[in-house]
């Protein structure tokens, strides 16, 4: 309706203006004319009034650079009905200005859009946010910075789970090297320190393995606070350990005192109980077992002989029963005594039961005979 008004009325002006013209040329009466065009100007400035206004904004700068901290503010005007957002979000205006502050994340150009709307009404406006060099510069620094923060934080944390003297050195290193002073992380690298010692003992007796060393760490233990419960549990393997080196210790000594008695007096119990303390050493031991083997071949070896001896013995014996006495011819005046061909002793006369020759003195002494007690 008001945009019909003011149609009618801007009509009305111009031919209201073109009568007075005409009124002015031909100097005729000039009141109707003042009236009608007095009057649809009257109309026409109400009617305007009423319009709906279209919806306004003017961008300062369409391209803006942030400062050193990687801030900027975008300016802009517009019309009082006119409302203003940025990604939904209402900006103030006052006086038909408004300002809005950008803060970029990181050195990427960032646009942002300006709408502006009266109703339906809506007109954008886009404005271009750059990074200055100052907050490129700002940012390298700060992400440098950031790896160096990282870096120092995966080395303290490195040396409180194994707080050697070589990982507490490169954290230390770290940690001073930092731009800000870190009040925790110098608090925590100086707990490391306290425990280096601690942790050194413990992987020393884990090295040697030896009850000297084991003291020492188990005595250094009560001041860890750091992986206390491991380090013990560490500490009980070497204990553990320490044992069974003993025991082994103590059964290769046995056994090799057991062996060496066997190589020295070969007989069936050495050689027995050698391979029993043998057996006793976890997985054997090549050396004594391979000792014992060589007493169990000298003691079949003897064994063998000493059977090839007593079939020889038992043959010549047998072989002496069947064979004919053969008596030398001895000298005239020689003694003569009496003997016999098993018995170990000559006689003047028959003394007992057996066979009895007579034989000369020499022959009995040459057989190993000596004389009967009962007869001599």
């Amino acid at each position: 309706m008001a945009s019909f008004i003011t149609f009618i009325s801007l009509v009305g002006l111009i031919f209201g203006g073109g009568f007075l013209v005409k009124a002015l040329i031909k100097k005729q009466p000039k009141k109707k004319s003042f009236i009608l065009t007095g009057i649809s100007f009257v109309v026409l400035v109400a009617a305007v009034s009423f319009l709906p206004a279209n919806p306004k904004i003017d961008i300062t700068e369409k391209v803006i650079t942030t400062n050193d901290e990687g801030t900027a503010t975008v300016k802009g005007k517009t019309n009082e009905q006119s409302e203003i957002t940025v990604d939904g979000e209402k900006i103030d205006t006052k006086d038909g200005t408004f300002s809005y502050q950008v803060t970029l994340e990181d050195e990427q150009s960032k646009k942002i859009t300006f709408v502006a709307s009266i109703g339906k009404q809506e007109k954008t406006e886009t404005v271009e946010v750059k990074p200055s060099a100052d907050f490129v510069a700002f940012l390298k620094k700060e992400k440098q910075q950031k790896e160096a923060l990282e870096e120092a934080e995966t080395a303290l944390i490195l040396a409180e789970s194994k707080p050697t003297q070589k990982n507490y050195d490169e954290a230390a290193t770290l940690i001073t090297s930092l731009t800000k002073e870190q009040k925790d992380f110098t608090k925590r690298l100086a707990i490391v320190k306290d425990n280096v010692p601690i942790y050194e003992a413990v992987e020393l007796a884990e090295t040697k393995q030896t009850k000297e060393a084991l003291d020492s760490a188990t005595a250094l233990l009560d001041k860890a606070t750091l992986n206390k419960e491991a380090l013990s549990k560490r500490l009980a393997t070497v204990q553990q350990k320490i044992a069974d080196k003993e025991k082994l210790e103590k059964q290769l000594a046995e056994a090799r005192e057991a062996v060496e008695k066997a190589e020295q007096e070969p007989t069936d119990v050495n050689y027995n109980l050698a391979i029993a303390k043998i057996k006793e050493i976890p997985n054997g031991n090549t050396d004594f077992t391979n000792r014992a083997n060589a007493v169990k071949q000298t003691i079949d070896a003897r064994k063998e002989e000493e059977r090839k001896v007593a079939e020889a013995q038992e043959a010549q014996r047998i072989a002496a029963q069947q064979a004919p006495v053969e008596v030398p011819q001895a000298p005239e005046n020689e003694q003569r005594v009496l003997v016999t061909r098993t018995g170990s002793k000559y006689h003047n006369r028959v003394c007992g039961n057996g066979n009895y020759y007579e034989a000369s003195i020499s022959e009995a002494l040459a057989r190993g005979l000596t004389p009967c007690s009962k007869c001599y």
